[in-house]
C-alpha cells in the first residue's frame, strides 16, 4: 500500500509539473520550453550570459545526458562480476546488441567500431528520452545539438576512408569514370555529384533527428496547454500520457536509425577483401 501511494503521488506530481510548465512560462516571460536549467539564462560572466539562447541551454541539457551516461556506466561497472546481476546485467545485453548489430552492418570489421557506434546510440537515446522526463529537455529537439552529431559521423567517415585507402580514397569521389579520353570529361562533374551527396549527408542525419524529435516535443507541448487550459487552471486529465508512451518508442527508434545509418556510411569506406573479391 506505501508503494503504491507513492507512485501514485510521483504520477500526481510529474503530471501537474508538465501541465503547468507551459503557464509558468507565458507568466514569467521565459523562453519554452521551461526547464530546471532556465534559471542559467541570468548568470552572468564579466557581463555576458552564461546561456545566450537555446542553442546554449540544449547544450547545457546535452552535458547533463553526458553525465547522466557516465554515472549509470560508472555505477553499472563498480564491482564486476562473471555472473553479473542487476545493472550489469542489463548494461551487458545492452553491449552484445549494440555488437551484434553494428557487425551486422558493417562486418567482422565492424568490432573496432562498436565503441562509437554504440556510444552514438546511447548517447541520443538518453538525450531523446530526457525530453519526456517533467522539467528537462530533450537536446537533440535543437538543430546545433543533431548538426554536431552529423559532422561528428562525417568527420569518422572522412577520416576512417583516407586511413584504409590512404590517397587513393580520392577515387571514391569519382568511382564508375574510366581513367582514359573521352570519359575524362565527366570526372568533373561525376566528383561534384558525389561531393554533394557526401555533404549532405550529416545535413540529412541532422535534420532527420532534428525534425522528429522536435515534432514530437510540440504535439507533446500543445497537448499539455489544452490540459491547462486557457484559464491556466489545470484540469487533471493526462491526456498527454499517450503520447509520452509512443516518445519512448520514437526515441529509441530515432537513435538506432541515427546509430544505423553511421554505420552503413561507415561500411562504405572500410571494405572486407572477400566482400571485394565477391
Amino acid at each position: 500500500m506505501a508503494h503504491r501511494r507513492f507512485w501514485g503521488a510521483a504520477a500526481a506530481w510529474a503530471a501537474g509539473l508538465s501541465a503547468t510548465a507551459p503557464a509558468a512560462a507565458a507568466e514569467e516571460g521565459l523562453p519554452h520550453p521551461v526547464t530546471w536549467l532556465n534559471w542559467l539564462s541570468s548568470v552572468q560572466i564579466a557581463g555576458h550570459r552564461v546561456l545566450a539562447g537555446d542553442a546554449a541551454l540544449a547544450f547545457a541539457w546535452s552535458l547533463v545526458a553526458a553525465a547522466l551516461l557516465a554515472a549509470i556506466c560508472a555505477i553499472g561497472t563498480r564491482r564486476l562480476s562473471k555472473r553479473p546481476t542487476g545493472l550489469q546485467t542489463l548494461l551487458e545485453l545492452i553491449v552484445g546488441g549494440l555488437r551484434s548489430m553494428v557487425v551486422g552492418v558493417i562486418g567482422p570489421r565492424g568490432v573496432e567500431f562498436v565503441p562509437f557506434i554504440g556510444t552514438l546510440f546511447l548517447y541520443i537515446s538518453v538525450m531523446n528520452l530526457m525530453g519526456l522526463v517533467p522539467g528537462f529537455m530533450a537536446p537533440t529537439s535543437n538543430l546545433s545539438i543533431t548538426a554536431a552529431l552529423g559532422l561528428t559521423v562525417f568527420v569518422v567517415v572522412q577520416y576512417c576512408g583516407f586511413k584504409e585507402q590512404g590517397v587513393g580514397y580520392i577515387q571514391h569521389f569519382v568511382e564508375g569514370v574510366p581513367m582514359r579520353f573521352p570519359y575524362l570529361v565527366l570526372a568533373p562533374l561525376v566528383l561534384a555529384v558525389h561531393l554533394v551527396g557526401e555533404v549532405f549527408r550529416p545535413v540529412t542525419l541532422a535534420l532527420r533527428l532534428f525534425g522528429n524529435l522536435m515534432a514530437e516535443e510540440t504535439v507533446v507541448l500543445i497537448l499539455i496547454g489544452l490540459v491547462v487550459g486557457p484559464a491556466r487552471h489545470w484540469i487533471p486529465i493526462p491526456i498527454q500520457l499517450p503520447n509520452l508512451v509512443l516518445g519512448m518508442l520514437v526515441s529509441l527508434v530515432q537513435a538506432a536509425i541515427f546509430s544505423m545509418l553511421a554505420a552503413v556510411y561507415i561500411a562504405g569506406v572500410v571494405h572486407e577483401p572477400e566482400a571485394l573479391d565477391e
